[in-house]
């Protein structure tokens, strides 16, 4: 552990060294010692602004890692181990640290994943207990409110968990469902391969025909490439006729809008598109 302080009287039973002169001394190099200070190997303090070493806790530390007739180039390969053990601790809190910031950034979108998912659990008390928990609320909480032990209410989350991944093919059919009741007068499992004459005026699909648009799945390409805007450009294609498509599109279910008015695609044709 660092320990702050301004006057070296107060750091009794201790050889101060900057990181300097401990490497001199020692023949270690600067960044080894930087890296063991880090993982606690060696005791440091910061003294009027300078990083000092504690020579006595390298010797202590080194004196327990050493065997005795430890050379030189085994002393150099504990080092390096080392040092990669420092890499790879440092990798892993990276990547916690993005987990946790993607959870919190994209945690909306996770609660309704984790909404869907609950609505496979036929049991009322036991999908309040996943839906609960999977949102964050605490243990300790859910267990009170079911009148439940702490261990007990784990153990019905972790059955909870084990018998959805058992079960992969009910959030298919889930998801069937939803598609067919969205999509299903289409009569296609790919309902963005649907003909634009079977949705909009023969003037807006001959203005589309003319770059070769002719489905649904083709026309959401271009406008992904060059933004829903651009068909208001085209030949033939006027603000009236725009208006008729994106309308279209969405009483079709196929996009929705954004509570800052731009459109997006509607979850189920984003998961086909992507």
């Amino acid at each position: 552990m660092k320990h702050i302080i301004n006057l070296i009287p107060y750091l009794p039973m201790a050889n101060w060294l900057t990181i300097k002169q401990l490497s001199a001394k020692r023949g270690l190099t600067e960044s080894t010692l930087r890296n063991w200070t880090n993982l606690g190997y060696i005791t440091s303090a910061t003294i009027d602004g300078i990083i000092m070493l504690d020579d006595d806790s390298l010797t202590s530390y080194l004196n327990v890692h050493q065997t005795k007739g430890l050379n030189k180039e085994s002393l150099e390969k504990l080092i390096k181990e080392k040092e990669s053990e420092y890499e790879i601790v440092l990798s892993q809190l990276d990547d916690e640290l993005f987990l946790l910031k993607t959870q919190k950034l994209h945690q909306p979108l996770f609660h309704i994943i984790i909404k869907e998912l609950g609505q496979l659990i036929t049991d009322t008390s036991q999908r309040e207990i996943f839906l609960s928990i999977s949102c964050g609320e605490t243990i300790s909480r859910v267990a009170v409110r079911h009148n439940m032990t702490y261990q007990d209410t784990i153990n019905t989350y972790s059955e909870l968990l084990i018998n959805l991944s058992k079960n992969t093919e009910r959030i298919a059919t889930f998801r069937d469902r939803a598609m067919t009741s969205l999509f299903g007068k289409y009569n296609t499992d790919d309902p963005t391969n649907i003909p634009l004459r079977r949705m909009i005026s023969d003037r807006a699909c001959n203005a589309l025909f003319k770059l070769n648009i002719h489905t649904v799945h083709q026309l959401l390409q271009y406008t992904a490439q060059n933004g829903w805007p651009r068909l208001k450009r085209l030949e033939g294609l006027g603000e009236i006729t725009y208006n008729e498509i994106i309308n279209a599109l969405y009483n079709a279910n196929f996009i929705v809008f954004h509570e800052n008015k731009s459109i997006g695609l509607s979850p189920e044709i984003s998961a086909l598109i992507l």
